[in-house]
């Protein structure tokens, strides 16, 4: 079975906020701050308004990116997906969408995807101590590619 790459559908919301519980429920130092309930309805309006492709493999939804403007808002593979290239196919997708560039924040204690994102040719751009964020946990801007100026 392959894994393919296409823009989302608004009826497919329900199924990426599924990945989007599923993926971060992994990362165990996040705060539990909503309900699954608030979380779908939040991915609805993430779908609604910013531009989103799922991976798709098997007629499931495995994974999705969301961009708005030049920010990558949203980049999350289910977990029985981590380390099967379905990240990586997500993001060259990301790249043709923006080819001048785009940034974006991951909590600086996620190493898997700082190293996913170092090894795609993103550069650290900035660390900060999360004040700024929801969940009030240091994170850190990364830009694509390197040479792109930070745009806040």
């Amino acid at each position: 079975m392959t894994t393919f790459i296409r823009k989302a559908k608004r009826d497919d919301a329900r199924e990426i906020a599924e990945v989007f519980i599923a993926s971060r429920a992994t990362m165990l130092y996040l705060p539990h701050l909503h309900s699954d309930d608030e979380t779908r309805a939040f991915i609805g309006r993430v779908v609604e308004t910013c531009e989103t492709f799922v991976a798709e493999r098997e007629g499931r939804i495995v994974g999705f990116a969301a961009l708005r403007d030049d920010w990558l808002d949203h980049l999350y593979v289910h977990p029985t997906r981590f380390n099967a290239h379905t990240g990586t196919k997500l993001f060259a997708e990301i790249r043709t969408a923006r080819p001048d560039g785009f940034q974006f924040w991951v909590f600086q204690q996620n190493n898997g995807a700082r190293r996913f994102y170092e090894r795609n040719g993103c550069a650290l751009a900035r660390l900060t101590d999360g004040e700024a964020n929801e969940e009030k946990l240091p994170d850190a801007l990364y830009v694509w590619p390197p040479t792109r100026k930070v745009e806040i």
